[in-house]
C-alpha cells in the first residue's frame, strides 16, 4: 500500500499516467513480462478476461512488444496529468489565455481592499472613525502591504476619545474594524436640598451653603429637609428694604444621634435526631379526586418519624393519564434532647444579637453608647436578648428626587 502511494506521487502529476485496458487471452502472460522489463504499473483490476492498469505515458511504446508476443490488445481508457492539460490548452489557445489573464486580474485586485466595515459603535458615528481613516490615507482601493493593522488600532484610539478599543482585521478584500466605546456618565444630579436618609436627634449642624430648616435638639424622620437651596436676603431698591431668593447648591453637615436595634433567641434545650434505620411505606393510587390505597399503614407506625412522599405520573406519548402513583415513606428517628445552661444559651443570644447590629453599621459611624438587656423565658425554653447602638453620623444627603 505505501508503495502504491509513492508511486500515485511520483506519476499521478508529472509526467501524467495512462488509464488502459488489456484484454486477450495471454493477460497472466503479459503482466509476468511486464514486469520483468521493469514496466511499471498500478491500480490493477482483474475482471474476466479484462484488466485495466495505470501506467506511465513513456512506457506505452516498450509495452508494444509485450502485446503482440502474448496476443493481447491494449486500449487507452483516460489520460491524466499536466502534460495532456498543457497539450489540450495549445488546441484552444484562446481558453487558456482568456483563464490566465482572469486568474492574474483576480489576483491583482485580491492585493486591495474594496470594502471597509465599521462594527461596534453606536455613540461614535461610523462616518467620524471613517474621517479618521482617511486622514492616514486608509480607503477603498488602498493596498492591503501598506496597512499597519498595529499603528492603526493605535490611531483610532488615540484620535477618538469615545474609543476604549479597536481591533483591525483583513478578511480578503474586506479590513473589519471592531470598536468598543468608552461608558459615559450620566451627568450628576442638582439637588436643590439636604435630607435626612435615617432618623434621628440632630446634635450640631454646620451649614456651608444653603439655610438650615432645623435645629439642635430636633428629632428628625427619614426624608425630611435639613438644609435648603433658597436664601432669601434683602437689598435697598428705592430706600425700601426688598426680599428676593437666590438659589445655591446645598452644602454642610447634621450630625445627629442614631439608634440600631437587634433582638436574638437561643434555646435552653438542643433537639438532636438520628435515624435508626426503621422505615415503611404506603403506596395509594389517585384516580382524579380518589384515593386507592393499596398497601401499608395510612399512619405513621412510629413516635418520632420523617415522611417522605414521592408522586408519578404516567404519561403516554403527548397523553397524561389521570392516574398518579403516591409513595409515602416513613423514617423512624431517634431523638436526644441536651439542656444548655441559661449563661450558655445567654451568651449564644448576645453573640448574635451583637454580629447583627454591627452589620448594619454604616462605615465611618462612632458609637457613643451601647444598651444590652437580657430575657429569660424559661416556660417557652428559650431565651433573649436585645442589643440597642447609639452612634453619632452626618446625616444629610443630597435629595435628587
Amino acid at each position: 500500500m505505501v508503495g502504491t502511494l509513492a508511486i500515485l506521487d511520483k506519476y499521478t502529476l508529472w509526467p501524467g499516467y495512462l488509464l488502459i485496458s488489456l484484454q486477450g487471452p495471454g493477460l497472466a502472460r503479459l503482466l509476468n513480462l511486464t514486469a520483468r522489463q521493469g514496466i511499471k504499473f498500478w491500480d490493477l483490476n482483474y475482471r474476466e478476461n479484462l484488466v485495466t492498469v495505470k501506467i506511465r505515458p513513456r512506457d506505452l511504446k516498450r509495452l508494444r512488444p509485450l502485446l503482440k508476443k502474448t496476443g493481447c490488445r491494449a486500449k487507452i481508457q483516460r489520460k491524466a496529468g499536466i502534460p495532456f492539460i498543457m497539450l489540450r490548452g495549445k488546441r484552444r489557445k484562446g481558453l487558456v489565455l482568456g483563464t490566465v489573464l482572469f486568474c492574474v486580474t483576480l489576483y491583482f485586485f485580491s492585493l486591495f481592499i474594496w470594502d471597509i466595515n465599521i462594527e461596534g459603535n453606536s455613540a461614535v458615528s461610523t462616518e467620524e472613525i471613517r474621517a479618521v481613516l482617511e486622514n492616514y490615507g486608509i480607503r477603498e482601493g488602498v493596498c492591503k502591504k501598506n496597512l499597519d493593522l498595529s499603528e492603526l488600532e493605535r490611531k483610532l484610539v488615540l484620535d477618538v476619545a469615545d474609543l476604549k478599543w479597536v481591533g483591525a482585521s483583513i478578511k480578503g478584500v474586506f479590513l473589519d474594524i471592531q470598536v468598543v466605546e468608552r461608558l459615559r456618565e450620566p451627568p450628576p444630579e442638582e439637588s436643590t436640598s439636604l435630607i435626612a436618609y435615617k432618623d434621628g436627634m440632630v446634635t450640631n449642624i454646620l451649614v456651608l451653603a444653603g439655610e438650615a430648616l432645623v435645629k439642635v435638639g430636633d428629632t428628625v424622620q427619614k426624608g425630611q429637609e435639613l438644609i435648603s437651596g433658597k436664601i432669601k436676603v434683602s437689598e435697598e431698591r428705592n430706600g425700601e428694604q426688598v426680599e428676593k431668593t437666590l438659589e445655591v447648591k446645598p452644602r454642610g453637615m447634621v450630625e445627629a444621634l442614631v439608634w440600631y436595634e437587634s433582638y436574638a433567641e437561643s434555646p435552653l434545650y438542643l433537639v438532636h435526631k438520628r435515624k435508626t434505620g426503621n422505615f415503611n411505606r404506603l403506596f395509594y393510587l389517585v384516580v382524579k379526586d380518589r384515593e386507592y390505597y393499596l398497601w401499608g399503614p395510612r399512619t405513621s407506625p412510629y413516635r418520632n418519624y420523617e415522611m417522605e412522599k414521592i408522586k408519578r405520573a404516567y404519561v403516554w406519548r403527548n397523553l397524561r393519564l389521570p392516574v398518579e402513583l403516591h409513595n409515602i415513606c416513613y423514617w423512624e428517628y431517634e431523638v436526644e434532647v441536651e439542656a444548655v445552661s441559661p449563661q450558655e444559651a445567654l451568651q449564644k443570644a448576645r453573640s448574635k444579637a451583637l454580629k447583627e447590629v454591627n452589620a448594619q453599621l454604616p462605615r465611618g459611624a462612632v458609637v457613643k453608647k451601647r444598651y444590652v438587656n437580657d430575657f429569660y423565658f424559661f416556660e417557652l425554653g428559650r431565651v433573649g436578648c436585645r442589643v440597642m447602638v447609639e452612634t453619632l453620623e452626618d446625616i444629610a444627603v443630597p435629595n435628587l428626587s
